[in-house]
């Protein structure tokens, strides 16, 4: 696995917890997610993130994670040493491609959802989308497939916010004028994205096989760093 990079984002909101008295992040609720592409940076907004995520096709679903014991402080390498996390991810009906995984904290455990412009509601401003996964308050941004066009008031990109959420239908924080043509995504954008790392070439995993990362996790004082 090729060294993973804390983003901007996640410094900016660590130096908030540290010293902001910010709440820090659920612990039960970090994941790993994919991506295949080689253009996210640390630099990189949870948008870019969310809407380069692979689609839950194939096996694929965030992989949680469980943080272990505490660690300990390695006197010779003057760092503290937490249990490696091991992300694992298995295709099925067909193969898994992805060039990037990035963990996030404070997230959902799904990732998108698909529907289409016959979900829309443009005259009421609503979202059908049967038994979806969506609650009050959550983030929320919008990827059009291929040869689709968003509904007309929503922009590919922009987090929103999800609000009088029911059963099988939600709003969110713009008013829609229009319902769009084709297939869409609705992805999850909770959450700070806390780490990414790029690998030199695309990954695939082959139908029935499993990938599974080793991903160390040091804090250390040398140079001011901490990082995975």
């Amino acid at each position: 696995m090729p060294t993973g990079v804390l983003t901007n984002d996640w410094i900016s909101q660590s130096a908030r917890i540290l010293y902001q008295g910010a709440l820090p992040p659920n612990k039960n609720k970090f994941y790993v997610a994919l991506a295949n592409t080689a253009v996210l940076t640390r630099a990189s907004t949870i948008a870019e993130f969310i809407t380069a995520e692979i689609l839950p096709e194939n096996g694929y679903q965030r992989s949680s994670i469980n943080f272990g014991a505490d660690g300990a402080f390695n006197t010779v390498e003057k760092r503290h040493e937490l249990s490696a996390i091991n992300p694992t991810f298995t295709a099925s009906g067909n193969s898994l491609q992805f060039q990037a995984a990035f963990l996030i904290a404070d997230a959902k455990s799904f990732s998108s959802v698909e529907f289409s412009s016959a979900n829309v509601d443009a005259g009421n401003n609503l979202i059908s989308i049967a038994a979806h996964p969506f609650s009050d308050g959550d983030k929320i941004t919008f990827t059009p497939d291929e040869t689709s066009n968003l509904p007309a008031g929503i922009n590919a990109g922009e987090i929103y916010t999800v609000s009088n959420s029911a059963t099988d239908t939600f709003q969110i924080s713009t008013s829609i004028t229009g319902t769009g043509s084709g297939t869409f995504y609705a992805r999850s954008a909770n959450g700070t994205v806390v780490a990414l790392a790029v690998e030199d070439a695309p990954i695939t995993v082959l139908d029935g096989q499993q990938y599974t990362y080793q991903i160390p996790l040091i804090l250390f004082n040398g140079d001011y760093g901490s990082g995975i």
